[in-house]
Order: structure tokens, then sequence, then C-alpha cells
């Protein structure tokens, strides 16, 4: 008796679907997963083509796009600027911070959770407390995340009603947000916030004098100031700066060359502290997102991928400016596929299985 054929798509065999999953793109291999029951389950016995280039998270100014269906436009710069719609609704969603293939948002309800943009998942988080989000500012909050992909454990850092607000962050397992002193039993020196980066369990804090503070986020109750020795200082204190944290945990100081409001080119400084700063002319294999302050594995090292600077500060439309930056060649790449589109923000990040 031969083979019987499959009454529906979900009835394909899983040799046939691995044969198909090893055809598709990143995107479209995610896509094929929430088919089906089945086929979700056929696609953890493939290995998804790796992707190691940044892509972009689009959003246009009006919250509904043409269809009317309030998606978000994914752009891969490596497939001929492609550009995908996702498939979730994001209508009255606010998108604030990212990690990998991690989003933190909020929505009109004030309920923030953490999504994969690729599939279903999400993680929700504590609901927000008066004492730290005055719902009528709601619009200026903004956040850091950190997710370990391997272990599920993640770190989510609020920035509230700035820049006369609060600090709370929260980690996996927290049915609350803790709030981080930024002036009250502070240090003079440590006061205040410009700047931040989350590395893992670390807060990086440029403070208002343009020192650094680092806090340590993975005590089991409150965080820990863990600057060993006098904390150093920034020469730098322009608007056109900010810090990234090397996997080292090296603070870099970037700086940004601008000819009227454009970028023409990025310069990187290290050995900050009260001496002579040495420019950086190489970050080895790897990339910097300048958005989140932190280098990615890339197949295009030694580049600084950058939509703009504040984000714990700026409204969202200003200051868009999408733009790639090689600093082995000093050459910068826009992306004339973009400039067309009326966006009112946009996010690079790493897609990760």
């Amino acid at each position: 008796m031969g083979t019987q054929t499959p009454r529906t798509w979900s009835e394909l065999p899983p040799d046939l679907l691995e044969s198909i999953y090893n055809r598709l793109s990143f995107t479209d291999f995610h896509r094929a997963k929430l088919v089906c029951w089945n086929w979700n389950l056929s696609s953890k016995l493939t290995v998804p083509k790796k992707i190691r280039s940044p892509w972009l998270l689009l959003f246009p100014e009006d919250d509904e796009d043409e269809d009317g269906s309030g998606s978000v436009l994914l752009f891969n710069p490596e497939e001929e600027e492609r550009t995908y719609r996702t498939k979730r609704d994001f209508s009255g969603t606010r998108f604030l911070a990212n990690s990998g293939k991690w989003f933190l948002v909020i929505d009109s309800r004030f309920n923030l959770y953490i999504i994969d943009v690729f599939s279903d998942t999400r993680i929700d988080l504590p609901h927000l407390e008066e004492s730290l989000l005055d719902k009528e500012e709601s619009e200026d909050l903004r956040g850091l995340l950190w997710v370990d992909e391997k272990t599920a454990e993640y770190v989510v850092v609020l920035f509230f009603n700035f820049p006369s607000g609060n600090v709370g962050f929260c980690k996996k397992g927290d049915d609350h947000y803790t709030k981080i002193p930024l002036h009250r039993g502070v240090p003079w020196r440590l006061e205040g916030l410009n700047d931040a980066v989350l590395l893992g369990y670390r807060l990086y804090i440029r403070t208002q004098l343009s020192y650094i503070r680092i806090l340590d986020l993975s005590k089991q109750q409150g965080s820990e100031d863990v600057n060993k020795f006098e904390p150093f200082q920034l020469f730098f204190s322009t608007q056109d700066c900010s810090i990234a944290v090397t996997t080292r945990g090296e603070v870099l100081l970037v700086k940004s060359i601008l000819d009227n409001t454009n970028i023409v080119r990025f310069s990187i400084f290290k050995d900050i502290d009260y001496n002579p700063q040495e420019e950086v002319d190489s970050l080895g294999d790897e990339a910097l997102l300048l958005d989140l302050g932190i280098p990615v594995p890339s197949i295009a090292p030694n580049s600084i991928y950058f939509t703009r600077h504040g984000r714990i500060y700026r409204k969202e439309h200003l200051n868009l400016d999408i733009c790639v930056f090689n600093l082995e060649t000093k050459t910068l790449k826009r992306f004339s596929r973009l400039s067309s589109r009326n966006l009112k923000d946009a996010r690079w990040f790493l897609p990760t299985t």
C-alpha cells in the first residue's frame, strides 16, 4: 500500500517540513513555526539560518499602516533591504527597549510585558505603581532591557518622568519595581543621570557631572554600587556623546561629528578616567549597537549602528538618523529605501534563534 497523501498542510511529514525549513530565510522560518502545532514541533528539529547582521524594527508615523492592522515593519539590510510586516497588531502599543529579538513594550492600559517579535511568546511584568509613574506623563516612560537567551533570565530598567523622575528595575521572579536613588544618599559625583547602558545585571550610568556610576542589580534586595575606586569622569559632556560598554566591562565614549544636524562620522575613546583619551580605531570582530550601548557579533565588524542619541530624554520623532558607520574605512551608509517612509521611530536589533 502506498503512502497516504496528507489531506492538509498541517499533516506534512517531518522530513518534508525539514526540507522546507532549510530553504527558508530567517524571518520566514520563524513565521512558518506559527502555522500550526505540527509545524512548530518540526521546527525544533531544524537549525535556522544564522543571522549575524543587525536588523531594524520600523515604526510608521501613523499608529496603523495602510491595511489598518497596526503592525510594525522588520527591515533586513542584508536581503536587498527587504521589509517584512509583523503579523501581530501593535495598535496603541509603544516599544521601550530591546535585547536580541526581545522587546519591552507598554500597551494602552499601561500593562508592561516582554515579547518575542518572531513568535507569540510574551512575558508579563509587574504592574506599574502610581508612586513611580504619573499616568498623564506616561509618554515620557523610557526603558532598558537585557534578556539571557539561554537561561531566560531578564532585567528591566525603567526611567519615569524624566528629567526629574525616578528609576526603577525588576528582574525575573520580582513582583514589583525597586527604586534606584539618583540623589538622596548618593555621593555628589554620582548624582543624576544623563545616559545609561544595561549589560547583564550591571547598569552603567553617566551622571549629571559626567562621572560613571556602576550598579549591580543581581542582589536579592535592591542594588549595590560597585565602583571600586574613585568614579571616573568623561571629559566630553555634550549631547552628541553616548557611552558604550564592551563585553569585558570597559566603558567607551562615542562622540558623533555633525554637519549641521546630520552625522558625518563617529569617534570612539577609551581610558577616560582623568587621563588623555585614546581614540579607538577597531572593535575587533564585533559591531556596536549605539542605541543600546553594547557590542554584538556581526558580519560587518567595526561598524556602528545608529538611529538617535538620548533615548532616555528625547521624544520619539526627534533626531532620527538611521545609519551605519564603518570605523575602519570611515564611511557612512544611509538607506535610500527608508528615506521615503514617514517614520516616527526605528530600533536596531540582532535577531537570534
